[in-house]
């Protein structure tokens, strides 16, 4: 039976084996918020089916915010549950910023300067404190980002999960302490379903707000993402009782989920078809009203919980491990943060070095060169600095043990 680890920098660096599922999660996460962005650039979000699944790889990001939550909770879920799971609050911090930060800023670089250079709409917010917000990752709270940086509002709400998820743990601990493993877990998955309860309830109240650029912010805010961090907790939850011998359940369903990907995958192939509907809300930049992003909410979310239970099947690891598919999972998971960072500078330059026309180019060609242009800079990224630099965070002669690291 595996056990869960987050990233891998190589074999060296860790005991236990990653979870290969999870990589290809990772990449799937990217590539939608990829697709979705090629979809609107080119206009194809208005139109068809087609379109409206390429809109809605959105949910891209509520995949990035539960891998975060369940791999970054599981030391802690696992210290509740009584398993052994040192941690230490200054190895977290530094590893976290060795996570986001040297891949951000050197991203964050080329959309400066292609903005300097394209000029016209790209350059329109090109000034110091723009640049100040960006480089403390503030963008998500004040709205305010460049044209192809929109996609890392997303890294303000990851960042501020980061720092309030040792907080939520602590305040979880004495609640718990002195249970059995059983009503631990059981504790914990309530507790889960009640943050996911408020994350959608902020939700609702985005469209109560008069001002949009406040409800914008309230709705990309942790607190309005809570449930998508919560079901990634949940899954955690779930995983560490089973490991520990202490299932949260024996109903014959759990037993689907847990070892049934197919199934799982299937049923958020429907989720997302339900979520191109107009159910969840504008394809487009219409505000959203509050019931129509209390669906999307839930929608994503659900996509986001099967793909996860699919990638975490057991003996799902096992299988991939012995397979030909486990380099290019283990490469493709090592990327998918700079795929996800680059993608959107690369759509700007394209369209100003080819001419086209925004609102009305070729789909396929501009998904296509999107993409592998994007994968092509993802890669120097991970491989001149990424690597080297989480290695370095890795080496750390103080750290107790390894500690996940998400890939927003």
């Amino acid at each position: 039976m595996y056990r869960i680890v987050g990233d891998d920098i190589d074999a060296r660096l860790h005991a236990r084996p990653r979870i290969l599922g999870l990589d290809l999660l990772r990449a799937l996460a990217a590539w939608l918020v990829l697709l979705s962005h090629v979809a609107f650039w080119t206009g194809r979000s208005s139109a068809g089916i087609v379109g409206g699944l390429a809109a809605r790889g959105e949910l891209g990001v509520a995949i990035f915010f539960a891998l975060s939550a369940f791999l970054l909770s599981t030391p802690f879920v696992r210290r509740a549950l009584g398993q052994p799971a040192r941690w230490s609050l200054g190895t977290y911090l530094v590893r976290r910023a060795a996570r986001i930060m040297p891949a951000y800023l050197l991203a964050l670089a080329g959309v400066v300067t292609a903005a300097a250079v394209i000029g016209g709409a790209a350059a329109d917010v090109l000034d110091l404190p723009t640049v100040l917000v960006h480089l403390v990752v503030g963008q998500g709270w004040t709205g305010r980002t460049f044209q192809s940086f929109t996609q890392t509002w997303s890294l303000t709400t990851e960042v501020t999960f980061y720092l309030v998820l040792p907080v939520v743990a602590l305040v979880l601990a004495r609640p718990t302490r002195g249970a059995t493993p059983l009503a631990t877990a059981h504790r914990l998955l309530v507790a889960c379903g009640v943050v996911a309860v408020v994350g959608l309830v902020c939700q609702g109240a985005t469209g109560l707000l008069p001002s949009p650029e406040d409800a914008g912010v309230l709705g990309t805010s942790a607190a309005g993402h809570a449930a998508w961090f919560a079901l990634g907790a949940a899954v955690t939850v779930v995983i560490e009782a089973e490991h520990a011998g202490h299932p949260v359940s024996r109903r014959p369903w759990l037993e689907v989920l847990r070892t049934s990907p197919g199934t799982l995958v299937l049923l958020a192939g429907v989720l997302w078809l339900a979520a191109s509907s107009d159910v969840a809300g504008p394809r487009g930049l219409e505000p959203a009203s509050g019931l129509e992003s209390v669906a999307a909410e839930a929608l994503y979310g659900l996509v986001a919980g099967c793909l996860l239970l699919a990638a975490t099947t057991r003996g799902l690891t096992e299988l991939l491990t012995d397979s030909s598919v486990a380099g290019p999972a283990r490469w493709l998971g090592d990327i998918s943060y700079g795929v996800f960072l680059w993608h959107v500078v690369v759509l700007q330059v394209s369209f100003a070095v080819l001419d086209l026309q925004l609102f009305a180019a070729p789909f396929g060609l501009v998904l296509v060169l999107t993409t592998v242009v994007s994968v092509g800079l993802a890669h120097l990224s991970w491989s001149l600095l990424e690597r080297p630099v989480l290695a370095r965070a890795h080496r750390r002669r103080h750290a107790p043990v390894p500690q996940p690291a998400s890939r927003a």
